[in-house]
């Protein structure tokens, strides 16, 4: 499954995600573009989730646009896919700033 499409059905399904089955603790700012080709799908989910409760609360905006989550997913999956190398945070952050 392409970064693209991953992001793209995390986006659809962002509010029902389920933890991951591991219990560990991920530092998000060591999270690069490139590691979610190898994460299951629900780990995606729940990073795609934390990230957007993250950059809401950044912005200090506690409302959450649910018809656009389609297209930031797709655009985040693009942005990384082009940049693997750049934290997942910082990804995030440029595509919720364009």
């Amino acid at each position: 499954m392409t970064m693209q499409r991953t992001l793209a059905a995390a986006a659809i399904s962002a509010l029902a995600f389920a933890m991951p089955a591991a219990a560990e603790t991920v530092d998000m700012a060591t999270v690069k573009c490139a590691e979610l080709e190898t994460m299951k799908e629900d780990e995606v989910n729940f990073m795609f989730s934390w990230l957007l409760g993250y950059a809401g609360g950044q912005a200090s905006d506690t409302t959450i646009d649910l018809g656009s989550m389609d297209s930031v997913g797709k655009s985040i999956g693009e942005y990384c896919a082009e940049n693997p190398d750049v934290g997942l945070v910082s990804a995030v952050t440029y595509v919720l700033s364009e």
